[in-house]
């Protein structure tokens, strides 16, 4: 039974794509506007509309794991509860599995300077956290009945540092640490899981390596790129300056908070059940990057 992944069009979907087409899985790729890529083998395409419950539920029928990996416009994520709902309505009487691609919002601010881990209280202080909660909340209702696994990420690097080869992007105060994960590291974990049915019914954080602050992720890069990278510190102010005219810096305005006051993921519940030493380093993950940017 091949394996549905919704978002493929997007940065982790891609990443998720190449990881399961190199396990020689069986994968029908889901995008709004369906654009095969040749580069990747044992993949069928199929563009759908994320209201489109009815050909969503005959795609999930023949599937053994859905994976979604779909994002909304960052300036405006009000669809995104109807888009979800929709989904679990389309699993309704399938067998499929179902993953839910996850990020740190709904936990609001940190008061400790602990990771958090999964049952950490749910504080959200952002409308995408709050929005990010509401779905949590509707998954969660759905699981005991239905196997739904949630996958929660930190930041990606390709999101902070996508202007990576002429400055790094860095959104608040440069000495403080930052948490973030390789695409490809996130990918592999979501097969990972994606494989083992007794992990569905759970919340799994997965992160990279250690935190690191901007100044030494620019030297990393730095000695990578083989000449000095620029820093461009983004504070609030050029935050809302750019999003007069950037739909992306309008929708970091709300949660540029976590810049300036870092909440971090504990994965000690991954680390104990799966193997880890599939994630890459920072030097090795912005190495990877920069030779990988345009799959």
């Amino acid at each position: 039974m091949p394996i549905v992944v919704l978002g493929a069009s997007g940065r982790l979907g891609r990443a998720i794509l190449h990881e399961l087409s190199a396990a020689g899985a069986s994968v029908i790729a889901v995008s709004r506007s369906a654009t095969p890529r040749p580069e990747i083998s044992q993949v069928t395409w199929a563009s759908l509309d994320s209201d489109d419950i009815q050909s969503h539920h005959a795609l999930f029928s023949t599937a053994e794991c859905v994976i979604d990996a779909r994002n909304q416009r960052y300036d405006d994520w009000s669809g995104y509860p109807a888009m979800i709902a929709a989904t679990l309505t389309a699993l309704q009487n399938t067998d499929a599995r179902y993953i839910y691609v996850d990020n740190l919002y709904l936990y609001g601010r940190s008061f400790t300077s602990e990771p958090v881990t999964e049952d950490q209280a749910r504080n959200p202080v952002s409308e995408k956290g709050r929005i990010r909660l509401s779905i949590e909340t509707a998954l969660r209702q759905v699981m005991p009945v239905h196997p739904i696994l949630i996958a929660r990420f930190p930041d990606f690097y390709n999101i902070s540092t996508d202007s990576l080869p002429r400055a790094i992007r860095w959104f608040g105060p440069p000495e403080l640490e930052h948490q973030f994960i390789h695409p490809r590291d996130a990918a592999h974990a979501i097969s990972v899981l994606s494989a083992a049915p007794w992990a569905f019914g759970e919340i799994w954080h997965v992160v990279g390596p250690e935190t690191i602050n901007g100044h030494r992720l620019r030297a990393i890069a730095s000695r990578i790129i083989g000449r000095q990278v620029k820093l461009q510190v983004l504070g609030p102010t050029a935050i809302h300056i750019l999003g007069l005219i950037s739909l992306e810096a309008r929708g970091l305005r709300e949660t540029q908070y976590l810049w300036n006051e870092p909440v971090t993921l504990n994965m000690a519940k991954f680390s104990q059940h799966f193997d880890t030493s599939f994630l890459h380093g920072h030097h090795e993950a912005l190495e990877d990057i920069l030779g990988i940017a345009n799959i």
